[in-house]
């Protein structure tokens, strides 16, 4: 449930998290990551946790899946979608950002 407490992140802290998370990313993981971020975060809807917030930012796209930052539980989480703009499934998994990526990696090699 959403709390009065819970504070969208803003674009400049969510632009440090992923600077961090880039830095640790293995060569082939990184390759992976240039492929699939968007040039700049975009802040999607998904109904109804997001709602509070405006929604949460989505930092990459492959095929029909999105990887957004979910603030509600201060960790990237993926979901299907069907328009652009607007996040299917709500999750509060929150693996990091490198093993979002590394299982996308390990798909493509399959």
């Amino acid at each position: 449930m959403v709390t009065a407490e819970w504070t969208p992140i803003s674009e400049i802290n969510l632009l440090s998290l992923l600077d961090q998370a880039e830095q640790q990313m293995q060569p082939q993981i990184r390759q992976v990551w240039e492929n699939v971020r968007l040039p700049q975060p975009e802040l999607w809807q998904q109904h109804p946790w997001g709602d509070e917030g405006c929604g949460f930012w989505v930092v990459a796209v492959f095929g029909r899946t999105c990887v957004y930052f979910n603030d509600i539980t201060s960790g990237f989480c993926q979901s299907a979608f069907q328009d652009w703009g607007y996040i299917d499934n709500y999750s509060q998994e929150t693996p990091k950002l490198e093993q979002i990526l590394i299982n996308q990696f390990q798909k493509i090699r399959a």
